[in-house]
């Protein structure tokens, strides 16, 4: 074939030559056209046309018709012949297929396995390699050699065109990075910054597809664009979705036959929870997470599926995974706490997404780390085609929510025999009734500080609102073969206490690349440091003080004559206390990792991760000293001076992992191999350096300071190193049918080398999509999918500190130790008596899950059902230290199970060009029994909280755990025994029993988005019911809260009770009224705490969030977001809670004056075993509220 192309100046010539060949029977025509162009500006575009409309008269056939894709297609079999195939697609579509019998070779055969396939994919697998090709113009398909693609080339470059437009989502915002690809051919691109696009030389009737990730894909013929396509949000089949398994495995989740759910990074970042676990809770079924308190960083304590045990170091908490890196600081309790330390360090805006593998089925190849279930956290990367530059700031608000304290605001300060003077908090007074009375004791002159006699409100006032501010810098440039993510971010807290402040500076970077095609390269880097200024908790001192005391006027304590520490009117001023005692804490994180992935063979590669994480902290607490006078001294009522106190802490850690994996992929037919070797290294260090000292000269500095007294130091150093190696293999038939084995292997440092290396771990899970698999399922329009899958698991939990299997000493305190004969010396104790033959707490996991998708996948629902034995329970057995016999041992067995429903609408409504809504639900059932405690415990395991001195039980029979509680002196028959005199009840405190429940039972939560134009409304709602929960009683003891005022403290009988009138026989009561229905009377019914266990049912409003967005094109700013939020601002409980919020056990300050070392629970050791229970500390709940504001450059 021969063409010349003209020039564009009159006169110029040109000719084209088209042969058309259809067999060789038919002869070449020769097309030719030769005209001469004169004068006429149009004359070439005139040419042209006559040109075109030539070529298009002979090859008309050959043009393709876009409505063609739409066509489906069914055909299978082995080894027939094309010509069978290409009858049946003119037998199913209707459409003409014309062909050259001698270009086909009858001996030519295929294999083909084809269901409701495109026509386009059909034809192009069957004339693969035979050298044909096809057109299909209107219902006709015709099939010549390959080399009439000649006519079709000249045919586009003739009727070429330039498109060229922009990309929006359904609000309108611009999409960066979208691809957009010439149907059939390699010609694409990419969106840019701002969505737009150019494609040069592209046919009028060529196919243009458009697709983003998590969008759909949108088609539309080239000639017929206007400029603008408008992506629409797409809803995958349940079998689609892509997740994160064990080590950064990304695996479809139609082959899993365990439970997954994932959230988006914007899903947690909606409502601005300020840290990534707050954004997670109540968004994945059968998760819990609680914060203990409303501080500026609280601790937390994470469940899934509730716990597997319940000895005193257990840890039930998750693994967490930060860009395929496990956060491994041990396996017992204190290590636990160290990874959520980490994960609040880090910012919720450079998220992506998190997984959360529950259980330990999806997990047994992490081993006794992974036993609690996963959550894998990802970091944001960079789509292809982007470069763009965000910046977000967030302002938000954090109150003490009052409303839920049901206080009583009639009575003031006095008791029996003190009414209103002197020091004393309780509020048995008289009613208020507004005149000037007198408090506290008198000054050096024999003055009293006179005060209204009225309820205020300024404890309340006392509270500071809370602030977080939060900016956020991130640079996004991503091509073909590498991408780059620098995130960088500021956040300044101000805390509920007054002089509590927090700020942190953060960085993220994250960039990979690609060496040509078999090498994959990536590195992350996140640094965090954080630094805080705190103060003790004193909201018992406020929370106590009685509801007259103008407690604001004493805020200026240095200069306030009543506020002073002379004259203040109970103690220590609350102000002076926080001021002067303050704690400094440098927090520095540090966590990077890189990763190798070569691909060696088609099907084999291997990958190498290197994860490494630094954390530090230096603390620094000082405590001035208070000195009162001679005459504020002498009275002992007063306190006496405290000296000034220091305390130094300096603790780091360095872990070190490394995981290498070598994979294969086979596939044979209807067959699908994989499989998946790895040794996993992980090597923990610690250290920390503590010392305190009361000063003899109240100066700080360590150079002038003098300390004669009072010393104590602590020093620890512990190391563990743990070798695995563990392989999965799997196999999938006909995409329809899953089957995977998983196998681990354990050499864990913490156990005795007579016990390593004999911990096997191994297990199977396996899936069935029976939409696909059953005929008659098949058939269903209606039905989008149904899978049912199921999981078989033993692993284990080695819940063991570091060097529990050896015998340990230490140095006896204060240092050096005095002898009773006055000699100065080392002393050590025995710390523990080990043993080397404490075995991994078994766990055997069975999970069975079903899901379903209905009309296109608009409807979804999951249902899982799990059950966990632990038949190994570590305890410390309390054995006297010098026995010889061990302190702990596998002395319990532990039964878990549960349910989970997920249900999802969307959408459930969706108006064209109006509203589009989506609801989501979840339910969760959890509960456990203790099938077996050791005979040393006489069947009951009592586990004592160090910070509060609470005990919880679990008891053989019944769940773990539940509250250990006291009760009113009872007769046999049940009624309350009072006296016979006062006719006063008596709690019986040598008869604790055992009552409640501390973990919920039923969890479940609603999520409703509504989105329109450019705005999105957010809605989420939690449910917990089912446990209880131990509210502190002292607002019982001191007279401050509603439920002294049942009578109005007026004497009464106590309802059914009775009266011993000779020992060991009772009669009831029917006229002998309580004497006292004030202190006397309620002092009593406060130690007999069974009155502060009460429901912990709760349902909040957790999250609604109004979001703005917009695209705005302008020549700097291409896009804007803009968002109001608010958190918890409702709730409700049942009745009888008249406290508050039953989630936090704290106050928002320091809980205690001593130390708190890297994952060292000063609050609590066992809170991620049984729940929780309110200290005087405790706040009856929080509420956030804020604005955040985005724009894209």
């Amino acid at each position: 074939m021969q063409r010349t192309f003209p020039g564009k100046r009159s006169g110029s010539s040109h000719s084209s030559f088209i042969p058309i060949r259809l067999n060789p029977n038919i002869q070449m025509y020769r097309i030719s056209t030769r005209v001469r162009c004169t004068g006429h500006p149009c004359a070439y575009k005139i040419i042209q046309v006559m040109k075109l409309t030539t070529v298009l008269l002979v090859v008309a056939i050959l043009q393709v018709s876009a409505s063609t894709f739409a066509q489906k297609v069914s055909v299978s079999g082995k080894s027939i012949p094309v010509s069978t195939v290409l009858r049946q697609i003119r037998i199913q579509t209707g459409y003409n297929v014309l062909w050259n019998e001698n270009d086909l070779d009858p001996s030519q055969t295929i294999d083909v396995s084809f269901d409701k396939a495109e026509l386009d994919d059909v034809l192009k697998s069957c004339l693969a390699g035979s050298g044909l090709s096809y057109e299909i113009k209107d219902k006709t398909i015709l099939i010549t050699r390959s080399r009439s693609r000649l006519i079709r080339s000249i045919v586009d470059y003739l009727t070429s065109i330039n498109v060229s437009g922009i990309v929006v989502n359904e609000k309108g915002v611009p999409m960066p990075g979208a691809t957009v690809k010439v149907k059939g051919t390699d010609k694409s691109t990419h969106t840019d910054a701002n969505g737009k696009f150019i494609l040069n030389d592209v046919g009028q009737d060529a196919l243009l597809v458009f697709s983003y990730l998590g969008y759909e894909k949108n088609e539309i013929v080239a000639g017929k664009f206007n400029g603008k396509i408008i992506m629409i949000p797409e809803i995958k089949s349940l079998e689609e979705v892509k997740v994160t398994t064990a080590y950064g495995i990304e695996r479809n989740k139609r082959e899993l036959g365990y439970s997954v759910a994932k959230v988006s990074g914007n899903d947690l970042t909606k409502a601005n929870s300020g840290s990534l676990l707050m954004g997670l809770t109540g968004k994945v079924s059968g998760l819990n997470i609680m914060s203990e308190s409303s501080s500026m960083s609280p601790q937390m304590h994470i469940l899934i599926r509730g716990i597997r045990s319940f000895g005193e170091s257990s840890n039930n908490q998750p693994l967490f995974i930060f860009n395929g890196s496990p956060l491994s600081f041990g396996s017992d309790g204190d290590s636990g706490q160290q990874a959520v330390d980490f994960i609040n360090n880090l910012n919720p805006a450079d998220i992506e997404d998190v997984t959360v593998l529950k259980g330990a089925n999806g997990t047994a190849l992490y081993g006794p780390e992974g036993v609690n279930g996963v959550i894998i956290i990802t970091t944001k990367k960079v789509k292809n085609g982007v470069i763009a530059v965000n910046v977000k700031t967030n302002q938000s608000f954090n109150r003490i929510d009052w409303r839920y304290l049901d206080e009583q605001k009639q009575y003031g300060k006095g008791n029996a025999t003190n009414i209103l003077g002197g020091q004393d908090i309780s509020s048995w007074g008289p009613a208020y009734n507004g005149q000037l009375v007198p408090i506290g004791y008198p000054d050096a002159n024999g003055k009293y500080q006179m005060v209204p006699y009225s309820y205020n409100n300024d404890r309340h006032k006392f509270f500071n609102i809370a602030s977080t501010n939060r900016t956020n810098v991130s640079l996004a440039n991503g091509g073909a073969n590498s991408n780059l993510y620098l995130g960088i971010g500021h956040l300044d807290q101000k805390g509920l206490l007054p002089g509590d402040k927090q700020n942190q500076t953060s960085v993220l970077y994250n960039a990979s690349n690609k060496v040509g095609q078999a090498l994959d390269l990536g590195l992350t880097i996140n640094f965090a440091q954080t630094n805080s200024d705190k103060g003790p908790d004193a909201t018992q001192d406020v929370l106590e003080t009685p509801s007259f005391i103008p407690l604001l006027n004493y805020k200026d304590y240095r200069n306030s004559y009543w506020g002073s520490n002379d004259n203040y009117w109970n103690g220590i001023n609350p102000y002076a206390k926080i001021a002067s005692a303050r704690q400094k804490q440098t927090d520095n994180v540090f966590n990077g990792n890189m990763f190798a992935n070569v691909k060696i063979l088609p099907w084999l590669s291997v990958r190498d991760q290197l994860g490494v994480i630094y954390n530090s902290r230096r603390q620094k607490i000082n405590s001035e000293p208070f000195i009162f006078s001679d005459y504020a001294r002498a009275d002992p009522a007063k306190r006496s001076d405290t000296d000034p106190t220091t305390a130094d802490y300096v603790g780091t850690g360095l872990n070190l992992n490394n995981d290498f994996i070598m994979s294969a992929l086979a596939q044979t037919h209807d067959f699908v191999f994989r499989s998946s070797v790895g040794n996993s290294i992980k090597d923990i260090y610690s250290k920390i350096l503590k010392t305190n000292a009361t000063l003899v000269i109240p100066i700080y500095n360590d150079i002038y300071a003098r300390s004669d007294y009072g010393i104590g130091a602590d020093e620890n150093t512990v190391q563990q190193r743990t070798i695995s190696a563990f392989g999965t293999a799997s196999v999938g038939y006909k995409d329809r049918f899953f089957l995977e084995l998983t196998a681990r292997n354990e050499w864990d440092s913490k156990e005795a080398k007579v016990a390593r290396g004999k911990d096997f771990y191994f297990g199977g899970n396996s899936s069935i999509v029976l939409k696909e698999a059953v005929p008659f399922l098949k058939k269903q329009e209606w039905l989008s999918a149904l899978r049912l899958r199921v999981s078989l698991v033993r692993t284990a939990n080695l819940n063991i500190e570091p060097q529990q299997s050896e015998r340990r000493f230490y140095v006896l305190y204060p240092y050096p130790y005095t002898t009773s004969t006055g000699v100065s010396t080392l002393a050590y104790g025995i710390q523990a008596n080990p043993n080397p033959k404490i075995k991994p707490e078994k766990i055997w996991s069975q999970e069975y899950g079903i899901e379903i998708g209905i009309l296109k996948n608009r409807i979804r629902f999951d249902a899982t059902y799990y059950t966990q034995v632990n038949d190994g329970v570590i305890l410390k057995v309390r054995v006297p230290p010098y026995s010889g016999f061990p302190d702990y041992d596998n002395a319990g067995k532990l039964r878990n199970k549960g349910l989970e429903f997920d249900l999802t609408l969307d959408p459930l409504v969706d108006f064209s060009g109006g509203p589009r809504i989506s609801l989501s639900g979840r339910l969760s059932y959890n509960n456990n029994k203790v099938l077996k405690v050791s005979d040393v415990y006489n069947g009951v395991f009592i586990a004592q909280d160090p910070a509060t001195g609470l005990v919880f039980y679990a008891k053989e029979g019944e769940t773990a755990f539940q509250y250990g509680v006291y009760d009113f002196k009872r007769s046999p028959g049940g009624s309350v025994i009072v006296d016979k005199v006062s006719g006063l009840p008596a709690y019986d405190y040598l008869n604790p029993q055992i009552k409640g429940k501390t973990l919920p039972v039923y969890q479940g939560g609603l999520t409703l988005n509504i989105a329109y134009k450019h705005f999105t409304l957010s809605t989420q709602a939690d449910y917990s019911a089912g446990n209880d929960h131990q509210f502190n009683s002292r607002s019982i003891l001191n007279g401050t809260t509603s439920f002294t005022l049942l009578t109005n403290r007026q004497p009464f009988i106590y309802p059914n009770s009775v009266i011993e009138d000779v020992p060991g026989h009772y009669i009831k009561n029917t006229d002998i009224a309580m004497s006292d229905a004030g202190q006397s009377f309620f002092s009593q019914a406060s130690y007999a705490n069974i009155n502060s266990i009460r429901s912990a049912s709760f349902w909040k409003i957790r999250e609604i969030a109004l979001q703005y967005d917009a695209a705005l094109n302008k020549r700097f700013i291409k896009s804007m977001t803009a968002g109001l939020y608010v958190r918890d601002l409702f709730a409700f409980y049942p009745k009888s809670n008249i406290f508050g919020d039953p989630v936090g056990s704290y106050g928002p300050g320091l809980n205690n004056g001593f130390i708190q070392s890297l994952g060292q629970r000063t609050q609590s050791q066992t809170n991620n075993l049984v729940g929780s229970s309110s200290t005087p500390n405790a706040l009856p709940g929080t509420f956030m509220y804020g604005f955040t504001l985005g724009l894209t450059f």
